[in-house]
C-alpha cells in the first residue's frame, strides 16, 4: 500500500496547525486562519491572533483557537468571532473537543473543561500540557518526559483528580478505541499501549519510525498517521496488539502537523507553506 498527494495548495504563511471538521482549518505563522474544503479549495480567510496559534479544535459547529495573545477564541466555521474565554494567564497549548466539550491544557499544568464556553471543570497536573486525549473516565497528559493517566468524574468534582499511572514518552498523543499512541522519548518512535486501567496501560508495541523528530500523530478509526523532520508521512493499520506499516510518501520538507479526515485520507502541513490532502492507495 503507498499514499499519494490527492490536492495540494500553497499559502503565503508558513502553516502551523491543523484541525478537521467538515472543513479543514490551516492556523498561519502570520495569526491568520484558513479554511477549506475536503478538495482544499479556498474557503473563508481571517485574521485570528498577532502571531501564530499554537492549537486549533473544533466540533464541526465552532471553531477554538489559542495563541499566545489572550484566551481562547471561539469562532463560527465562516469566521466569526463569538467569543473569547478568559485567559488561564498562561499559553494553551493544546485544545481539543470531546463529546462537544472544549478540553484546554496550558504551559503551567492547567485542564480546563469548558461546556458551552463556561468553565465547568479545573485540574492542575504539575506539568506544562502538551497534548491530551480522553478515554473516560482517565485523562492522558504528556509532556516530553511521561505520558500521565489522570482518573476525573468532572460531574463529581472540579478540581479533584487521581493520578493513576505515568509511562515514559512525549508529545503527540492519540487515542484510538482501546488503544493509546505517543512517541517515545527521544521522539522517533510510535508506542502503542493499551488504554485501560486493568492492564495498566500495558505497552504493547514500538516501531521506529526515524531517525528524526516526530512532529505529528492523527488517528482515524484502525489507522495512525505520524509526520515529523524527516519530510515523511507514514500511515499505521494497529492492527490489534501490533502497529503494521501502511503506506508513506516523501514529501520534501518539515511536516508541521497534520490531521486525519477518514482511514485512507489526511490533510498535512508541510514548511514553505504547502497543505496537501494525501490518500492511501
Amino acid at each position: 500500500m503507498s499514499l499519494k498527494i490527492e490536492a495540494e495548495t500553497k499559502l503565503g504563511s508558513e502553516p502551523c496547525v491543523l484541525t478537521w471538521g467538515n472543513k479543514l482549518f490551516v492556523g498561519s505563522e502570520d495569526g491568520s486562519i484558513n479554511a477549506f474544503d475536503g478538495n482544499l479549495t479556498s474557503k473563508e480567510s481571517w485574521t485570528a491572533h498577532a502571531v501564530q496559534p499554537f492549537a486549533l479544535a473544533t466540533d464541526g459547529d465552532t471553531l477554538y483557537s489559542s495563541s499566545n495573545d489572550g484566551g481562547i477564541r471561539v469562532w463560527s466555521m465562516k469566521g466569526d468571532q463569538v467569543t473569547e474565554l478568559p485567559s488561564t494567564g498562561a499559553d494553551v497549548g493544546a485544545l481539543h473537543v470531546f463529546d462537544r466539550q472544549l478540553y484546554a491544557g496550558d504551559e503551567d499544568g492547567n485542564i480546563i473543561i469548558y461546556e458551552k464556553n463556561e468553565i465547568k471543570a479545573k485540574y492542575n497536573v504539575l506539568e506544562e500540557v502538551k497534548d491530551i486525549c480522553l478515554s473516560p473516565p482517565f485523562l492522558f497528559t504528556v509532556r516530553d518526559l511521561y505520558v500521565t493517566a489522570t482518573e476525573i468524574k468532572p460531574e463529581e468534582s472540579k478540581t479533584r483528580f487521581m493520578t493513576r499511572h505515568t509511562m515514559e514518552g512525549r508529545a503527540p498523543l492519540r487515542i484510538s478505541g482501546n488503544r493509546l499512541l505517543f512517541m517515545s522519548r527521544d521522539g522517533n518512535s510510535l508506542r502503542l499501549h493499551d488504554a485501560s486501567v486493568d492492564t495498566t496501560f500495558k505497552s504493547l508495541d514500538e516501531v521506529k519510525v526515524s531517525d528524526m523528530i516526530l512532529t505529528s500523530l492523527s488517528t482515524s478509526g484502525q489507522y495512525a498517521w505520524t509526520g515529523g523532520w524527516d519530510g515523511f508521512v507514514r500511515r499505521w493499520k494497529i492492527a490489534g496488539d501490533k502497529l503494521e506499516a501502511a503506506g508513506d510518501i516523501n514529501l520534501g520538507g518539515c511536516i508541521n502537523s497534520l490531521v486525519a479526515a477518514a482511514g485512507d485520507s489526511a490533510y498535512v502541513a508541510v514548511s514553505g507553506g504547502k497543505v496537501a490532502h494525501l490518500r492511501a492507495v
